[in-house]
């Protein structure tokens, strides 16, 4: 209780100050000022080098993903072969961002839902593929629609991380 007292005894005394003290202080602010504005300036620096990577990694294996269904008659994947393509395209994107090791907390969140997403993508594109090669269509057509809504559902995340992104 005594050093309560004796902190706002001091705190109310006005007591003059030196120019040298006054200088200390504005050097110290500003050296904080400068400490601030450079961590600042790193984390952007640092998501700005994450969101750079993983676009240009993951943009790479999309346009392979996106050739790959425009050679394809109509863009309909109703070929075993093709669906096994495809779900070798979705392994290797997934195996991409699992690799990634991203420093932005939000964006690796990010990627790692995305990575999950096209896991799911790549086994329901299997199992698609299997299913027409068992002649079993019931099952080729539940895959089916499992992996359309999975797409859906990339696309949501992709767009999330495209906003994160473009953040200044």
């Amino acid at each position: 209780m005594q050093r309560v007292r004796r902190l706002e005894r001091l705190s109310q005394q006005s007591t003059p100050r030196s120019s040298s003290a006054v200088l200390l202080l504005r050097v110290f602010i500003g050296c904080l000022a400068v400490a601030l504005a450079h961590g600042v300036v790193g984390c952007r620096a640092s998501r700005s080098q994450d969101c750079e990577r993983f676009v240009t990694s993951v943009n790479e294996v999309l346009s392979q993903i996106d050739r790959h269904i425009a050679a394809v008659d109509g863009g309909e994947l109703t070929n075993v072969n093709d669906m096994h393509t495809l779900a070798s395209l979705y392994e290797t994107l997934g195996q991409r961002i699992a690799q990634m090791h991203l420093e932005t907390p939000e964006l690796d969140r990010d990627a790692q839902n995305y990575q999950s997403m096209v896991k799911m993508a790549a086994r329901a594109a299997t199992q698609v593929a299997n299913a027409l090669a068992a002649d079993d269509f019931e099952k080729a057509l539940t895959a089916q629609k499992q992996f359309t809504s999975l797409v859906a559902e990339e696309d949501k995340v992709v767009q999330r991380i495209n906003a994160f992104c473009a953040q200044r």
